[in-house]
C-alpha cells in the first residue's frame, strides 16, 4: 500500500505558510520589524556566515541523529534566504516568510524518510519515497508488514520521528547557549505533528466516502491506520489486509472509538507544551522583532542560575498510547530532564520514569546521559514485564571541527525513536562550523 500521507501534509504545510506569511506580514509592519537594523547595531556578536553543519550516521531507526541532519539543513537553506540582499539582518520582522515554509518542507523529509521509512528500513520493508512541489510527500513499501508491531509503527513513525526531533530542539533551547533562531518553526512544526494527524483523522463511524473513517485509511491517514491495525490484531485479521487496504473495520467494536479518544487524549496533551510555548515567544520575541540569531527559551528563574520549565509530549506505540510529563532545569552548565509517563493499552495503565542530563560541558566536550524505566501494561503482549534504556552521548568541538558519538542499550519493547527489539545503538556524526 502507498502511504499517501499527502492528503494530510498539503492541507497542514499550507496552513504552516499561511500563518508565517501573515506573521512575517504583522511584525514587518511593527516599528521593531520595519526598521532597517544594520548588522554593527546588533546586540550579540556578528552572525555566522552559517550555522555548524551536522551529517551524521545512527542505526535504525535513526529518527534522533536523522533529525539533527534535518535541523542542520534547515539552518542552511533558511540562513542561504536570510543572506540575499543581507534581509536577514536588515529586516529581520520578515524571518517567519522564509523560516516556516523552509520548515515545511524539511519537516516531510523527517516525517517520510526518516520516519515512516526509518521503521521501514528497520523491518526489512525496501522503502520508496515521492514528494511534490506543492509540499506532498509519501512512502511505499516493498513488501507489506509482516506482524502488527511492524504496521503500528511504520504508521504511527512520521509523528514519532517528528517528535523525536522538537524534543531535541526544544532542550536545546533551554541550554545555556540556546539554539540558532530559525530552528523554531522547524521545532514547533515537529512538535506540533502528531497533534494535527490525530486531528485530521475522523471517529469510527460506518460509510466509505471522503471523509469517513475508512475512506480516510484506505487513502493513507496515518493514525487511522494505526487504529485499524490496532482492531485487526485484537480480531486476529492479518496486518497486510491493512496496510493492502482490504480489511473492513468492525464499528461495532467499542475499544476501535476508545482507542481513537486515547489518541486525541493524548494529542490534546501534547499541543499543551508549555516549553513549546516558552520558545515560540522567544523565537517572535528575540530572533523575529529583534533579529538575534540564537534564542534561548524563557523559563521560570529559580534563584541567580536556576530555570525551570515544564513539557508535555506524546506517542503512539504499537500495543499502547504514551503521554510524558517533562520537568526540565536549564542550569548554566547542563539541561536536566526528569520525566513521568503512563503507557495505557486500552485495557490497563501502568507507568514509567525516566531522567537526563544534556549537553553537560566539561571543557570542549558536551555530555548527555540518560536512562528511561517502564512496565508494559496488562493487554500487550510483555504485559507486566519490566523495560529499560540507558544511553550514553559525547559531541567534541575544536575550533570548526567536531566530533558527534553516542551509544545506548535497551530491553525490548517499544520507547520513541529506538529499535523495537533488544539489543545496542549507535550513531557518529561531523560538524563543520562553515
Amino acid at each position: 500500500m502507498l502511504d499517501r500521507t499527502w492528503v494530510v501534509v498539503r492541507r497542514i504545510s499550507a496552513a504552516w505558510i499561511g500563518a508565517a506569511v501573515v506573521a512575517g506580514a504583522i511584525t514587518a509592519s511593527s516599528p521593531a520589524g520595519a526598521q532597517e537594523v544594520e548588522p554593527a547595531a546588533a546586540e550579540e556578536p556578528a552572525r555566522r556566515d552559517f550555522p555548524a553543519l551536522f551529517v551524521g550516521y545512527q542505526t535504525e531507526p535513526a529518527m534522533d541523529y536523522g533529525g539533527r541532519v534535518v535541523a542542520s539543513a534547515h539552518d542552511a537553506v533558511a540562513g542561504s534566504f536570510a543572506r540575499i540582499g543581507d534581509i536577514g539582518a536588515r529586516h529581520p520582522g520578515l524571518a517567519p516568510v522564509w523560516e516556516f515554509p523552509t520548515a515545511a518542507a524539511l519537516l516531510l523529509v523527517q516525517h517520510e524518510v526518516l520516519g515512516h521509512g526509518a521503521r521501514a528500513r528497520e523491518f526489512g520493508l525496501s522503502p520508496s519515497y515521492g514528494f511534490g512541489l506543492d509540499f506532498s510527500g509519501s512512502t511505499g513499501t516493498e513488501r507489506p508488514p509482516r506482524d502488527h508491531t511492524e504496521l503500528a509503527l511504520l504508521a504511527a513513525g512520521g509523528a514519532e520521528a517528528d517528535g523525536v526531533m522538537a524534543h531535541r530542539l526544544l532542550l536545546d533551547a533551554l541550554g545555556p547557549d540556546g539554539i540558532d533562531g530559525a530552528q523554531l518553526p522547524l521545532a514547533m512544526m515537529a512538535k506540533l505533528d502528531l497533534t494535527v494527524y490525530v486531528a485530521t483523522a475522523p471517529r469510527p463511524r460506518p460509510g466509505n466516502d471522503e471523509g469517513d473513517f475508512t475512506h480516510e485509511y484506505r487513502n493513507g491517514n496515518d493514525v487511522a491506520i494505526y487504529l485499524a491495525g490496532r482492531q485487526a490484531a485484537r480480531l486476529g485479521a492479518p496486518a497486510a489486509t491493512v496496510w493492502d487496504g482490504v480489511y473492513e473495520p468492525d464499528f461495532d467494536e467499542r475499544r476501535l472509538d476508545d482507542d481513537w479518544k486515547q489518541a486525541r487524549d493524548a494529542a490534546l496533551w501534547n499541543l499543551l507544551d508549555p516549553s513549546l510555548g516558552a520558545a515560540m515567544v522567544g523565537y517572535f520575541r528575540r530572533h523575529v522583532l529583534h533579529g538575534e540569531a540564537r534564542v534561548q527559551a524563557p523559563a521560570l528563574r529559580l534563584g541567580e542560575s536556576a530555570r525551570l520549565s515544564l513539557g508535555t509530549r506524546a506517542a503512539l506505540g504499537p500495543e499502547e498510547i504514551t503521554r510524558f510529563l517533562d520537568v526540565q532545569a536549564a542550569l548554566p552548565w547542563a539541561v536536566v530532564d526528569v520525566y513521568l509517563r503512563d503507557l495505557d493499552s486500552g485495557v490497563d495503565r501502568s507507568w514509567g520514569y525516566g531522567a537526563a542530563v544534556h549537553a553537560a560541558r566539561i571543557g570542549p566536550v558536551r555530555i548527555s546521559l540518560g536512562g528511561d524505566a517502564w512496565e508494559e501494561p496488562r493487554g500487550t503482549a510483555g504485559a507486566g514485564e519490566s523495560r529499560w534504556n540507558a544511553v550514553a552521548e559525547g559531541e567534541w568541538r575544536s575550533g570548526r571541527w567536531g566530533l558527534a558519538l553516542k551509544v545506548g542499550s535497551k530491553s525490548a519493547g517499544f520507547f520513541p525513536g529506538l529499535p523495537i527489539d533488544e539489543g545496542t545503538y549507535a550513531g557518529a556524526g561531523v560538524i563543520v562550523d562553515w
